[in-house]
């Protein structure tokens, strides 16, 4: 039994469809220059957001730059060092590390990618391969936690996929009984185990993952920012990169002074920043959704919920929605839609207002006894999000330095971590583990250009709502 269609699959009919009305857009240009737009972040994990470094007030010359300095920056910079000390590396932060979706996210952290995340994608192999590097990679960020001797509120117990439609049961259960055959040890729950477990009746099934769960995304950040500090990394904040000129060495113009950087390599690890130092222009979308934290909670209310196993977990609809219970009691909701603005936009134009209600009502619709809650904090966050859904590590131009990490599709917790090693083993020519998955070095489908881009994907999104609906 087949599987709903995929995000790519709706992706290639929004693009087909887009590519349809080439024809009465001739004459109109098809690209504007992109707009890096940095909007402050006001998510509730920012109240712990590291003291800013300061920023570059020299000219460089570094073995390796990172542009970037979220999760992927400062995992990409930590182990780099850690693999070869001699390295000269500096990280570049536009504004201040984790004031993108590091800091912004729902505080999951997941195995697998999201091609073969409840489901086999390419073959059993492959899906077997990913499942254990991506649960190897949470236990080495475990590791790093418990040798940092700082909290990030790290719980590894599991988390719920929480399934949705009733005609879908019969998928899941296939797929889990297959999953268990390759040595995954996914287990299926019946839809009173998964009521009595979760406290709510929305839900048909789930599949219970023990490899997973949560963490306070910021403190977690902080852990990885001192940890590459003290490999000698330097990290430079306020300093973005204005201009990237190619060569042997790399120039970059650092700042509004401008700073010169010469580097023999350089990381690319800005996510959905990307585009605008003009790299994976047509390759990636920056899409955004919106998240929420409520009031902490009581002991009553907790009771009244009724979430005895206290497991993170998220739905099976394509708008999904996320939900995370925090150290300090207060539940983190996130998703439920997802908008993409004109030009691959950093900047959120939609209406937050719209957007916390909506969060409000399906938390309220999960747990009617939460009926007066509040939320204490709403805001945006940005993912990066390919044609193919699948994310993207690797290295490329002229000269085979450019190392890159990105759209990681909601995935991005572990993957950055992971993603972070596997480029200092591409950069130290030694073999890890990931260049035997077909997702490696993958190369990405184009997009068209705007305004195409922007009309496949509010076709693409507007069919997603139909099919929620």
């Amino acid at each position: 039994m087949s599987r709903k269609l995929s995000r790519r699959d709706f992706l290639k009919i929004a693009a087909a469809s887009a590519g349809g009305t080439a024809a009465a857009l001739v004459g109109v240009p098809l690209i504007w220059r992109e707009q890096a737009v940095f909007e402050p972040n006001n998510s509730f994990w920012a109240e712990v957001q590291p003291s800013p470094n300061p920023s570059l007030q020299e000219d460089l010359k570094v073995d390796v730059a990172v542009i970037g300095g979220g999760y992927t920056g400062l995992s990409a910079a930590y182990h780099l060092a850690k693999m070869n000390p001699n390295l000269v590396i500096a990280v570049l932060e536009a504004r201040r590390v984790g004031d993108g979706g590091s800091g912004r996210n729902g505080g999951m952290i997941l195995p697998q990618t999201s091609p073969e995340t409840m489901q086999v994608d390419y073959d059993d192999e492959t899906h077997q391969w990913t499942y254990d590097l991506t649960v190897k990679s949470m236990k080495a960020l475990q590791r790093l936690v418990a040798e940092s001797g700082e909290s990030c509120d790290l719980n590894l117990d599991g988390y719920l996929y929480a399934i949705y439609r009733k005609e879908d049961l019969p998928y899941y259960q296939s797929y889990v009984a297959r999953a268990q055959r390759l040595g995954i040890p996914l287990e299926f729950l019946s839809r009173k185990e998964t009521m009595d477990s979760l406290g709510t009746d929305r839900y048909f099934g789930a599949v219970y993952d023990p490899n997973g769960g949560s963490l306070h995304p910021m403190k977690w950040l902080r852990i990885l920012k001192h940890a590459a500090e003290s490999l000698g990394v330097r990290i430079y904040e306020f300093s973005p990169v204005m201009e990237i000129e190619e060569g042997t060495p790399f120039l970059l113009r650092v700042g509004e002074t401008p700073f010169r950087v010469e580097a023999k390599d350089i990381v690319l690890a800005t996510n959905a920043y990307t585009s605008k130092l003009g790299y994976f222009k047509n390759e990636a979308l920056a899409v955004h959704t919106q998240l929420a934290a409520t009031e902490p909670l009581s002991d009553g209310q907790l009771d009244a919920m009724g979430w005895k196993s206290r497991l993170p977990f998220y739905d099976s609809r394509y708008f999904l929605y996320h939900l995370v219970l925090t150290a300090d009691r207060r539940i983190v909701i996130g998703g439920g839609d997802a908008e993409y603005f004109f030009n691959n936009g950093l900047e959120f134009k939609g209406d937050m207002q719209a957007a916390g209600e909506a969060l409000h009502r399906e938390l309220v619709t999960l747990y009617p006894a939460l009926e007066g809650i509040s939320f204490d904090y709403l805001w945006d966050g940005v993912l990066s999000v390919t044609f193919d859904e699948f994310e993207a590590v690797g290295v490329t131009g002229r000269n085979k330095n450019i190392y890159y990490a990105l759209a990681y599709n909601g995935h991005g917790v572990n993957l950055s971590f992971l993603f972070g090693q596997v480029i200092a083993y591409l950069h130290d020519h030694r073999r890890h583990g990931w260049e035997y998955t077909s997702y490696y070095n993958y190369p990405l489908r184009k997009m068209p250009s705007e305004p195409l881009r922007w009309l496949g994907a509010q076709i693409f999104l507007q069919y997603y709502h139909w099919l929620d609906s």
